[in-house]
């Protein structure tokens, strides 16, 4: 559970008084002792996975220990509030990556919100449907893991204890050891060891009347030592409260980050491009109407560079129906092939490469792994990478043709201190990989991968090693926010490959900037930047400015903005607006006009949501 223990670190959180539930509250539980010291392994294993039957909500605090091989220890602290009937959750968490930061993650049932109350940086996003399963009971068999759906929303380390189904879903031996006392419950102490090992990789002390885990320690078990790496401890625990809605609330000592200083909007000169055609843009129909199917759509691009011989909108089929997280298909440099990572099992797992061909609509599965990341292509277009998790903490990067020959790992080669790793994309043959904890204790946060024999080099020292790099077309280029958490600032750059010769793009003080984009020339940068609350709402503006630094121009201002898009030929940019106040759709702004205007064609109506969009070349 070591990729789950990482996720926590983008949550941080100071505990406010405010929220301790009123002495009114209740605490009730069943009489019933569902574990005792001579349960057995199945038994304890049914436990766990039931857990979710045995109680309604839950409040807990406690504290998460995390020890690295190098001998370095990180504690930071955590409070939660669950409340899975009404897909309702808080966490906070205080310290885990520097003590100055402070970051809640709550979802009022409708809207997931994550602050950090010492930058004001605010993001929000719908609380997808597929989380709202109340109490969950995973399904059983197989090989496949089924974490909670909400807790995929929560992502901390503490609130996972909550949903102790999620460490009973693999094979091996629950071992009874004795009866210990944990934040004033009755606990089994509970070793875990895989079927492959004979040492114990993780202890439980689970609540003898709900199976919720109060403390558990994880073991250094894959690497051989059996080292202690991780230790949870709950120190309160309260079940079966009445929250009251203001808990699942903008908390009011939350001060918004400074609005950047205003930038003249310039139309913008593109200059001729490699490609000139309109290409097509694919998206998805979200319904608005519960329980109506998602659909993929797809617009010809005349529809946007001559609307007048725009042909009607078109429905794509795929072998599968759309019931899980969806991101945007991935072309192929050429456009002939896109590919896509979505699972066509009831359940949501495993996950299969998918490579679709839109002149035959053809989707062809290239592989198949429990869970797998948005692929990317190399920029020849001869190769797709893509991360896979196994649901259990572990992972690794692969390599594939796009005819589905040459399948490997290339991840061996990375530091196991940096793990777990993020793919920002490929420069040249190589994999751009990010470490997800750049202070663990690894020298180096990046590196880049060679995909022919998974060889990997550092990138860069410095603090902009810890940045996602998005590299330019022609490979001449690397696009980062370098943000300096001293001063809260973050410096748009470009670099070249080499990490020397950089170039300030742009500033701003606090918020946040995503994504970061590059025209198909090379020349020209797009961004979004996320500031302040207004009336309870992120503001985002995009800009774009040229890769020297010069003539930077204010595009769009908007609410949530989730994707920038150029066109083909570099002449338009795209921005899908999640919140806008007619719903989630696509805007096209002229790069030469600065004209924005709404994506229309023929059968394409605003009662959906238009969501994930992609542009074929």
């Amino acid at each position: 559970m070591k990729r789950l223990f990482l996720l926590a670190l983008a949550f941080l959180a100071a505990c406010s008084s405010a929220d301790i539930a009123p002495s009114s509250y209740f605490d009730s539980l069943p009489d019933t002792v569902i574990l005792r010291l001579d349960s057995s392994s199945e038994q304890i294993q049914q436990a766990m996975l039931q857990s979710a039957t045995h109680w309604t909500t839950l409040q807990l605090s406690g504290s998460v220990a995390w020890y690295g091989a190098d001998g370095s220890t990180q504690v930071f602290e955590e409070r939660a509030w669950i409340d899975p009937a009404n897909s309702r959750f808080k966490v906070e968490l205080n310290g885990a990556v520097n003590a100055a930061d402070k970051i809640v993650r709550f979802s009022d049932g409708e809207t997931v919100h994550n602050l950090n109350l010492n930058s004001g940086l605010a993001e929000t996003s719908p609380y997808p449907d597929f989380a709202r399963v109340g109490q969950f009971v995973p399904p059983v068999g197989g090989d496949a893991a089924y974490p909670h759906p909400m807790w995929g929303q929560m992502g901390t380390p503490l609130s996972e204890m909550a949903f102790s189904a999620n460490f009973a879903q693999s094979g091996g031996t629950f071992s009874a050891l004795s009866l210990e006392s944990v934040a004033g419950r009755e606990t089994l102490v509970v070793e875990w060891t895989p079927a492959s090992q004979t040492r114990a990789a993780y202890k439980f002390w689970l609540d003898t009347r709900t199976a919720v885990i109060l403390k558990m320690q994880e073991f250094g078990v894959k690497e051989g030592t059996g080292a202690l790496r991780g230790e949870r401890i709950v120190d309160n625990v309260s079940y079966n409260q009445i929250f009251d809605a203001s808990v699942f609330s903008m908390p009011s000592d939350f001060e918004p980050a400074a609005m950047p200083t205003q930038v003249a909007s310039q139309p913008i000169e593109t200059g001729p491009t490699a490609a000139d055609g309109a290409g097509e843009l694919y998206f998805f129909l979200m319904p608005h109407q519960s329980g109506a199917a998602i659909r993929l759509a797809k617009v010809s691009g005349f529809c946007v560079f001559d609307p007048a011989n725009c042909p009607p909108m078109q429905i794509v089929n795929a072998p599968f129906p759309f019931n899980f997280a969806i991101n945007p298909l991935a072309w192929s440099p050429d456009g002939q092939y896109a590919a896509f990572a979505y699972s066509d099992y009831s359940d949501g797992t495993p996950t299969k490469l998918w490579l679709f061909d839109p002149v035959s609509d053809a989707w062809t599965s290239l592989a198949e792994f429990p869970y797998i990341d948005p692929p990317f292509w190399s920029s020849d277009g001869e190769w797709i990478a893509f991360r896979t998790q196994d649901g259990y903490g572990g992972e690794d990067v692969y390599v594939i043709r796009r005819d589905g020959s040459g399948l490997r790992s290339v991840s061996a080669g990375l530091p196991i201190e940096g793990k777990p790793y993020i793919m920002d994309g490929w420069l040249g043959g190589s994999v751009i990989m990010r470490s997800a904890l750049p202070g663990a204790g690894n020298t180096y946060a990046s590196y880049f991968v060679n995909a022919a024999d998974g060889s990997a080099r550092p990138a860069f020292e410095g603090g902009a090693n810890k940045s996602q790099f998005i590299a330019a077309p022609d490979k001449s280029l690397l696009a980062l926010d370098d943000y300096d958490e001293l001063s809260q600032t973050h410096v748009l750059k470009a670099i070249d490959v080499s990490g020397a010769n950089e170039t300030v793009l742009a500033t701003f003080k606090g918020g946040s900037v995503y994504p970061v984009v590059w025209s198909p020339n090379s020349q020209w940068i797009a961004f979004n930047y996320y500031s302040d609350l207004s009336n309870g709402m992120p503001s985002a503006e995009v800009y774009i400015v040229r890769r020297d630094g010069q003539a930077i121009s204010s595009l769009y201002k908007g609410v949530t903005v989730g994707r920038l898009i150029f066109s083909p030929n570099g002449k338009y940019l795209l921005v899908e607006e999640t919140s806008s106040p007619s719903g989630g759709h696509l805007f096209l702004i002229n790069l030469s006009t600065l004209e924005t205007k709404m994506l229309q064609a023929p059968g394409l109506t605003a009662d959906f949501d238009w969501y994930a969009p992609s542009w074929r070349p």
